[in-house]
């Protein structure tokens, strides 16, 4: 839990030295919040591994199929750097950037749920008489 604060903290910071700089120096402003978000994002990390590690063991006990659980992680993981990389173009000022890698991370996570799709169609088709 302090963990968040200290996130916050750290966002608040960069939203406050953005704030300040922008008038100034908008160009530099874009690179504070680089940073800031930076720090924020490797902040998250370890808390991310022990999620990942804690469904991996749930995974294990239960006998879920390992590769539509990558699956799922992997759908998880563009979704967050998608997200991440859209905001980025829109605080950058360039909506259309953050527009195309929006719709190339939906794209990709279609792509990437077909195998789940499949396995729960198959499943689908064993259940019914």
């Amino acid at each position: 839990m302090w963990e968040f604060f200290k996130v916050l903290g750290i966002g608040l910071i960069t939203l406050l030295a953005y704030i300040i700089i922008k008038p100034l120096k908008p160009k530099l402003a874009v690179f504070i919040t680089l940073a800031g978000v930076t720090i924020i994002l490797f902040s998250c990390i370890d808390g991310l591994m022990s999620v990942v590690e804690t469904m991996t063991q749930f995974v294990q006990k239960t006998g879920i199929n390992t590769q539509l659980f990558a699956c799922v992680l992997k759908i998880i993981g563009i979704g967050y750097v998608t997200e991440f990389s859209s905001s980025l173009c829109t605080t950058a000022g360039n909506s259309t950037i953050a527009d195309m890698i929006s719709l190339a991370g939906k794209i990709t996570i279609f792509l990437l749920s077909m195998p789940i799709l499949s396995s729960l169609i198959n499943l689908i088709i064993e259940i019914l008489p």
